[in-house]
């Protein structure tokens, strides 16, 4: 807005040159602004340079150099209050010139800047081109993204299943045969319960091909079902842990209800008829559901162990920060244009969801990588989290904003990222010098998402490669852009590695590390083990 002016009355002096171009009073520019609205531009300016205005010097050139254009349209006229051209009043076309100095925190970003736009603007301005444009995307799509991988994760851990059978290499100190035994059992309830789906598809595509009332259709729906109560009965088997006698006996009765529903379908074909045309696609499918099954019951896992997936509230953790992270993000580019104080203000929410983010990605890989060494899990967390805590602390201070402390939040960031390494260092001397883990196949996530932060973060101080040619990446390909990119890949590579963390324990629990804790007992009986 306008700089308010002290107003003086001296017409017996001449007016001076920079007294005359001074802005003048909001109530003062409205009034003449209604009252000239029939003249053209000349006569305004005649208007403006006949009103006797003394404006301190100070004033006029800090209320210049902060302010922005202004909020609204002359007649006739793209013109702001200097009678200066600006190439649009709204959204992403004024140049660094015309932008108050808090909203440039690029040099070299030289135009794009959304100048007197307030809330309801910025908003829409979503939707348009500016230089924040890709910055708000490319996190607003992280959040839907990691929303998605929430409800996966919850879908997974109420299944009854585990994530997925995990390969032999993963066998480690615990015995190799219950190991086998554990990963034939996994793979087998995964086939079961794909077979589940497909009946209760097959289901639906009877209900579509023939009416109520079709005696063909309800044959098979007879036998869909007597099928389906197969597999409840086969992962029931599963869960329940059955002795060996009473797995022959389970055998015997599903053989004799496949054998029935063999026979139901036989008689369907020796029929024929119109009904059976229509869903001959659906028979030959039971049939091959039928076959399917009697090899799981031939080959049913002796002595199976109950699926006991575990606990994964560290995942979601990980996974709600990503998305408050990104969230807070793409509100703070969306409303950084609307004033210096607000900006101010959203910034420290941005600041605050990258605290949020790092401390939040060490839950899975602490938690699942010392599930069986609750000791070191519960040190671990306790000191990331106050250590995240107290990282919040500054990034609420207004003189935390300040450009000159840019070096202070990085160093702050960067040391509570750093954290992280201490638990991996101890993973490195304790864990691989005695047996391969699955903790090598997640390093390596890891290991990409560090180069990913770290290579972002510096082309972002560098200002590369907007630096090199001023100009030509303000709306595209900005260091701030591919920082914002990184972010979300970096993000999604540490979810592979807790993807491994949770499948590995989902599978083998503490029998994995057996030697492992072994050896940690024995050494200094520190720590010993869960009893739950």
């Amino acid at each position: 807005g306008f700089a308010r002016a002290r107003q003086t009355r001296a017409p017996a002096r001449p007016i001076p040159a920079r007294a005359a171009r001074a802005p003048i009073g909001r109530h003062r520019t409205l009034a003449l602004v209604e009252s000239s609205a029939r003249d053209d531009m000349s006569t305004l300016r005649a208007r403006r340079a006949a009103t006797p205005e003394v404006v301190d010097d100070a004033e006029t050139t800090k209320s210049r150099a902060t302010r922005a254009r202004g909020p609204f349209r002359l007649p006739k006229a793209d013109e702001d209050d200097d009678g200066k051209k600006c190439s649009a009043w709204f959204c992403a076309v004024c140049d660094v010139d015309d932008a108050p100095e808090w909203m440039v925190w690029n040099p070299y970003v030289r135009s794009g800047y959304r100048v007197g736009a307030r809330w309801l603007g910025a908003t829409r301005s979503i939707f348009m081109l500016h230089n924040e444009t890709v910055n708000i995307w490319s996190h607003l799509l992280g959040v839907l993204m990691f929303a998605a991988l929430i409800v996966q994760t919850f879908r997974t851990a109420h299944s009854g299943v585990g994530l997925a059978a995990p390969p032999a290499h993963w066998v480690t100190g615990a015995d190799v045969a219950r190991v086998e035994r554990i990963q034939y059992a996994t793979r087998w309830r995964q086939e079961i319960r794909r077979d589940r789906d497909d009946l209760r598809a097959i289901d639906v595509a009877l209900h579509e091909r023939l009416q109520n009332g079709s005696a063909a259709r309800d044959i098979l729906r007879g036998v869909r079902d007597d099928l389906l109560d197969v597999t409840h009965e086969l992962a029931e088997h599963l869960e329940s842990g059955e002795e060996v006698f009473k797995v022959e006996k389970r055998r015997k009765v599903l053989k004799r209800s496949l054998k029935g529903a063999q026979k139901v379908l036989e008689a369907m074909d020796r029929a024929g008829g119109k009904d059976y045309e229509e869903i001959s696609v659906q028979t030959e499918a039971l049939r091959e559901k039928l076959s399917q099954l009697k090899k799981h019951i031939k080959f049913v896992p002796d002595d199976p162990e109950p699926a006991r997936p575990v606990t994964r509230w560290p995942m979601y953790i990980f996974l709600t920060g990503a998305v408050v992270c990104l969230f807070f993000s793409t509100m703070c580019h969306t409303y950084c244009c609307v004033g210096e104080i607000d900006a101010e203000r959203m910034w420290r929410f941005d600041y605050l969801g990258i605290a949020v983010l790092i401390v939040a990605s060490f839950y899975p890989m602490l938690h699942y990588s010392y599930y069986c060494l609750p000791g070191w899990r519960d040190m671990y967390l306790t000191g990331i989290t106050v250590f995240g805590c107290l990282t919040v602390v500054p990034t609420f201070m207004r003189a935390f904003q300040k450009k000159e402390y840019a070096p202070l939040r990085a160093s702050l960031f960067v040391a509570l990222g750093c954290l992280g390494l201490f638990p991996i260092f101890q993973q490195v001397f304790f864990v691989w010098h005695i047996v391969p883990t699955p903790m090598m196949e997640a390093f390596y996530f890891e290991m990409a998402m560090g180069f990913g932060y770290v290579f972002g973060a510096f082309l972002y101080a560098k200002m590369i490669p907007e630096r090199w040619s001023p100009g030509s990446f303000d709306f595209f390909g900005c260091s701030h852009n591919i920082f914002h990119f990184l972010i979300v890949l970096s993000t999604y590579f540490h979810y592979r590695a807790s993807i491994i963390y949770l499948t590995w324990r989902d599978n083998y629990t503490c029998d994995a590390d057996h030697e492992l804790l072994l050896e940690w007992y024995h050494l200094g009986h520190h720590f010993r083990y869960p009893t739950d």
